[in-house]
């Protein structure tokens, strides 16, 4: 599995989450004032540009 998160609530609440279960993800932080959640290759994940995005092991997108 793979977190793309930023610094804001929605990705915090995901990550305090996942460290109450106990789950280690890897993270990508993506800086939204850089535009990141705008690149073609974020865009792939989630077309809205939205973070969070959980990828699973069998390359299932959650958004």
């Amino acid at each position: 599995m793979k977190l793309y998160c930023g610094i804001g609530p929605n990705s915090y609440r995901v990550r305090i989450f996942m460290a109450e279960k106990g789950i280690d993800v890897p993270r990508v932080v993506v800086d939204l004032t850089k535009g990141e959640h705008k690149a073609p290759q974020f865009l792939e994940l989630n077309s809205l540009g939205q973070i969070p995005v959980l990828v699973l092991d069998d390359g299932t997108v959650i958004t």
